[in-house]
């Protein structure tokens, strides 16, 4: 790269995240010289795109905007013009006409395979840990099985049933696909195959400079939002968005394309069902989106949502959460480029969503989000992220210590938490309470009853035990379990062996846990209402 461009990147990446005026005008100069600099290739150009985004999401002005968009659509023409060659465009970083090489669920693989901006080339099988022989003798007809018994490479297998390496990917999918009625084994043949992919955008749509959703209006910024009373944001009226269907295609493309392109996967994009698509504009140019699974593919009892996060129309964020009732667990990661930004407004807006359109008022979060087997979450005191928007450990003598160790931040000038206790920090989980400080009833209190019935009742016959729980079920809310689909009767299961484990007796609240296993199946926000009511019911 040319010597004056690396130094005008430097000079742009000190003051990208700054928004006083001077910075605002230094910002403008060094776009516009950069816009006629030589393009550099590599690292240094995956670093100024990323600059570039941040800088198109977190605007300061519309004439700094507009300068950046320029940019970017020079990176875009470079791109392009060098797409052939690997060491100037890096691969699996979203960056324009750059491929993406990995593998991903047969879900989400077939998605990918009808997309229209993107070509699906088979790559290789890595270090698979079941041969195809092993799995074709499942999946192909008796006719062809024989094949399968030679002892033939992966490949040579492939060769010897007539199938062409343009053709792999088909073949495979559909043998996946044959396995559609029996989903875990599917996914499990799929990972233990190990057969990697590479995704060849067709043209600049697919990619992070493009992928995006129009909005109204752009907000600028002045600065950057750190310092509020997240307490009251999360009271604040929320403003909730009725997108079209045309607009929800959009959001349901938006949403899975941020995975593929940054090399991701979590099962509420995966498995999205468009309808359940939900936008609420949480202020400073934010929009969040949640949206629920496929049926099949939801959990029995909790129901495990999707988010994503757009600032002025570009997808900044993602994650899921789990929620039964008052609680909710949650996971959130910052897309790379946006971490320097306004993650903890992100964080709060998230909480208020889900506290007002939810009824959450108790938000859990997990220890790999603040350090457990993610040394960057140590190494960042990612703990003390979440302490400061109120989340404290669940573990008694955990609290303690971190409430001394926050005494000694306030009073001691320099103090850093030494790394063994932000390590010990991920032996529990970490709470938000925002009505009370009782934790409310969780599904794994609920599974720890059932267990203890089991075995205390049952001894360890889970069979019988289940077939009375349901019997004695159906029996007094008059359900016809015969009418059921397999998901109403998997949820059955779960529930009823819930009411015999609580001892839940009452018409009243039995008459809401029915309605909940017709309700789990086809409306997810409807359910999480039903579960507050049954817990309000029994307070």
């Amino acid at each position: 790269m040319a010597t004056g461009t690396s130094k005008l990147i430097r000079e742009l990446k000190q003051v990208v995240h700054l928004f006083d005026e001077q910075s605002r005008l230094r910002k403008a100069s060094l776009l516009k010289k950069l816009a006629t600099a030589p393009l550099p290739g590599g690292k240094d150009l995956l670093e100024y795109h990323d600059l570039l985004l941040f800088l198109f999401a977190y605007a300061d002005s519309s004439g700094n905007r507009k300068l950046v968009a320029v940019s970017l659509n020079r990176v875009v023409a470079f791109a392009k013009k060098n797409k052939q060659n690997a060491k100037l465009l890096i691969e699996n970083e979203g960056l324009p006409y750059a491929p993406v090489v990995t593998r991903f669920s047969p879900d989400f693989m077939k998605w990918l395979l009808q997309h229209k901006d993107i070509k699906v080339e088979f790559d290789s099988f890595y270090d698979p840990a079941l041969t195809l022989n092993e799995v074709l003798n499942i999946t192909l007809p008796t006719l062809f099985k024989s094949e399968t018994t030679a002892g033939l490479s992966n490949e040579d297998l492939l060769a010897e049933l007539g199938i062409s390496p343009n053709n792999y990917l088909n073949f495979l999918a559909g043998q996946i696909a044959s396995l559609d009625d029996r989903p875990l084994l599917k996914e499990l043949f799929n990972d233990k195959i190990n057969a990697y992919v590479k995704l060849v955008p067709r043209n600049e749509k697919f990619s992070r400079v493009f992928n995006r959703i129009e909005t109204d209006e752009i907000y600028y910024h002045d600065e950057l939002l750190k310092k509020f009373d997240p307490r009251s944001i999360i009271n604040q009226e929320i403003a909730v968005i009725d997108p079209l269907p045309a607009e929800k295609d959009i959001l349901y493309k938006c949403i899975r394309n941020a995975m593929a392109l940054s090399v991701r996967e979590i099962d509420p994009a995966t498995f999205l069902q468009k309808d359940t698509i939900r936008l609420y504009s949480v202020g400073r140019g934010l929009q969040l989106s949640i949206y629920s699974m496929l049926p099949e593919r939801q959990l029995p009892l909790e129901t495990y949502f999707g988010f994503t996060f757009f600032k002025n129309g570009i997808p900044v964020s993602y994650g899921g959460a789990w929620v039964f009732g008052k609680l909710a667990r949650l996971g959130m990661n910052i897309f790379e480029p946006y971490r320097a930004g306004e993650s903890g407004y992100l964080l709060t807006q998230l909480i208020r969503v889900f506290y007002q359109e939810m009824g959450n008022t108790y938000f859990e979060i997990e220890p790999y989000q603040f350090g457990l087997d993610n040394y960057d979450g140590i190494k960042s005191g990612a703990f003390w992220f979440y302490h400061k928007f109120g989340f404290r450990p669940v573990d008694k003598e955990l609290f303690k210590i971190a409430e001394d160790e926050h005494r000694k931040i306030k009073t001691r000038k320099h103090y850093r938490t030494p790394e063994k206790t932000l390590v010990r920090f991920t032996e529990s989980n970490i709470a938000l309470h925002l009505n009370s400080v009782k934790k409310p009833l969780d599904v794994l209190d609920i599974n720890r009853e059932i267990l203890s019935l089991l075995k205390n009742k049952w001894q360890h016959n889970y069979t019988a035990a289940r077939e009375e729980a349901i019997e004695t079920f159906c029996s007094a809310t008059e359900t016809d379990r015969s009418v059921l689909g397999v998901v109403e009767r998997n949820t059955l299961e779960e529930t009823a062996l819930w009411a015999m484990a609580f001892k839940v007796r009452d018409k009243k609240r039995l008459s809401l846990m029915k309605e909940m296993v017709f309700t789990k199946t086809n409306d997810d926000y409807k359910y999480q209402q039903l579960l507050l009511e049954f817990f309000n019911s029994s307070s």
